[in-house]
């Protein structure tokens, strides 16, 4: 499990800034804000950490691969959609129709993490590190 250290403390839930790994593979998504090393994560306080605090990460494998679903496969399927149906019209409105259909996913996406309908699926922060 990774280790990260706790950067801010939200109520029932802190973020971590985790070092990346060898686990990482070559996905890169901590470069796309302009971090090489770094990553920052927001946990389930599950041991009642504080700022500074060295805790262990744990993601479990189902949540990951929902999460990942939510945020790529709904998206696409949209998209999909969209150009499939738009395509019985004219190019332009499969175009249009296809990439309103992902940026409504999208805005639904959004709109159910501001309410916290995806907290089941968030990593947890286990056990402070001594």
């Amino acid at each position: 499990m990774p280790i990260g250290t706790v950067e801010k403390v939200e109520e029932d839930y802190v973020i971590v800034s985790i070092e990346r790994q060898d686990m990482c593979g070559e996905c890169h998504a901590c470069e796309v804000l302009g971090e090489v090393k770094k990553c920052t994560l927001k946990c389930v306080n599950g041991c009642k950490s504080q700022v500074g605090d060295q805790v262990e990460v744990d993601v479990e494998q189902h949540s990951f691969m929902k999460a990942t679903f939510i945020m790529y496969g709904l998206p696409l399927i949209g998209l999909i959609l969209g150009v499939g149906i738009g395509y019985k019209f004219s190019e332009g409105i499969a175009i249009a129709l296809g990439l309103g259909l992902m940026a409504l996913t999208f805005g639904m996406i959004k709109y159910g993490e501001k309410y916290n309908k995806y907290a089941k699926m968030l990593p947890t922060a286990k056990k402070v590190i001594e």
